[in-house]
């Protein structure tokens, strides 16, 4: 593709995001499926691009895509929020997860003949929701504080457990044996060892920001610190994205610390926190980030067999519907009945699959290319169908005032709707 054909469609992409921005509001389409529908028009289906033209500078910018996004996000989350979408968060995972693995294992089996491992497999690596697309949306749905707090964590401790779970399934596929201890061992270590990495450099660069500041140019060394940890974390053989995303929540919080005595004790120099213009430039940074990020999740999209994308279509289908009556009873007081009703339906997949549905062809396992093409189709199926169910569920928000969520009294459920 020339390269100045390639500048011009950069520059257009830019404005394109934020028209879509703008039509949200009206149509309740989020600029995730336009800017994804974009990369398939542009990729597999005219073939003008394709993912070979990115070579390796496509997974680097995935990954950097994912760190800013948690980051950021973990910024703008509030302390006391976050307590209180915990335990809901925790247990929604568990349950997608499980469901996923279970619905997805038995349907790949049955109808496409794959082996137990690899079946498994594909339900492991597609059991969460992605932190690349669900934090977008929640953001264009200005959705209220604990729905938002539990989906963004929800997708950021699903990632750690499809990664955990599915890599460790694929080392059991290359040796024929699984090791559940080793299994819980590594998601153990991957979650605390990475949170308490988070937390301490997030200490320290309280202390420095300070100072960082006097420093010209001084903007995006914060966004450098956090790919430096970043770094660090996942080459201890731990969870990157959770450590990164800690980091932006207790910075983010600092002044809740600041004002403790007992913090003034222990931790004697000054911290600080983000100013207004460092949260609205790293906000800035975000934009363009997700915006090319889909727009290159459309072009990476493959389309296998028939059969191979029905099952996805069919398993997308199925994982939405057992979600709902869990994500009822599990969310929590305080939700009102058309943010629960988004939360049911909240479960696109995105960056983790993509990038593990790879692996076994990249080794040349059996069965490799069904698992990559499987893959991609929940993923590009669950984007769709999420996205198209949230349109629904924000222009007809009459229907979710007939669905009775039994279980849920009126007392638990804030009556006013989505914006």
């Amino acid at each position: 593709m020339n390269i100045i054909y390639t500048i011009i469609i950069l520059g257009v992409l830019i404005f394109l995001s934020h028209v879509f921005n703008e039509l949200f509001d009206k149509t309740k389409i989020p600029n995730v499926l336009l800017l994804l529908l974009i990369g398939i028009l542009i990729g597999p289906v005219s073939g003008v691009v394709t993912k070979d033209f990115f070579g390796e500078l496509g997974s680097v910018f995935t990954t950097i895509t994912l760190i800013v996004i948690l980051f950021e996000s973990g910024a703008g989350l509030n302390l006391k929020a976050i307590k209180k979408a915990i335990g809901s968060a925790a247990l929604l995972t568990v349950m997608n997860f499980v469901i996923t693995v279970v619905l997805t294992s038995y349907l790949s089996r049955w109808l496409l003949s794959l082996d137990v491992l690899s079946s498994v497999f594909i339900g492991a690596i597609v059991g969460g929701t992605s932190s690349a697309v669900v934090i977008p949306m929640v953001k264009q749905l200005k959705m209220g504080e604990k729905s938002t707090s539990v989906l963004i964590l929800e997708s950021a401790l699903s990632d750690v457990l499809c990664l955990v779970v599915g890599l460790a399934l694929l080392d059991g596929i290359t040796e024929g044996v699984v090791s559940v201890g080793m299994v819980l061992s590594k998601m153990w270590k991957a979650f605390v060892f990475a949170i308490v990495l988070g937390l301490l450099s997030a200490f320290v660069w309280s202390a420095l920001i300070r100072r960082i500041r006097s420093i010209k140019n001084s903007m995006f060394t914060t966004l450098a610190f956090v790919f430096v940890l970043y770094g660090l974390v996942e080459l201890m053989g731990l969870n990157g994205g959770i450590a990164v995303l800690s980091f932006g929540i207790l910075l983010g919080n600092i002044e809740l610390f600041e004002s403790s005595p007992k913090f003034k004790k222990i931790f004697k120099f000054d911290n600080s926190g983000f100013n207004v213009n460092e949260k609205d430039f790293f906000a800035e940074i975000v934009f363009i980030m997700q915006t090319y990020f889909f727009v290159f999740v459309g072009i990476s999209l493959q389309f296998g067999s028939p059969a191979i994308y029905a099952t996805g279509f069919l398993i997308v289908l199925l994982i939405i519907l057992f979600r709902i009556p869990g994500t009822v009873f599990l969310s929590g007081k305080n939700i009102s009945k058309p943010e629960r009703a988004i939360m049911s339906v909240m479960t696109p997949k995105g960056l983790v699959p993509a990038v593990l549905a790879s692996l076994p062809l990249q080794r040349g396992l059996a069965h490799g290319d069904i698992i990559l093409d499987l893959g991609y189709s929940i993923v590009l199926f669950s984007i769709i169908i999420c996205s198209t169910l949230v349109i629904v569920l924000s222009l007809n928000p009459k229907i979710i005032d007939n669905i009775r969520f039994k279980g849920v009294s009126k007392t638990e459920e804030a009556e006013e709707p989505l914006p």
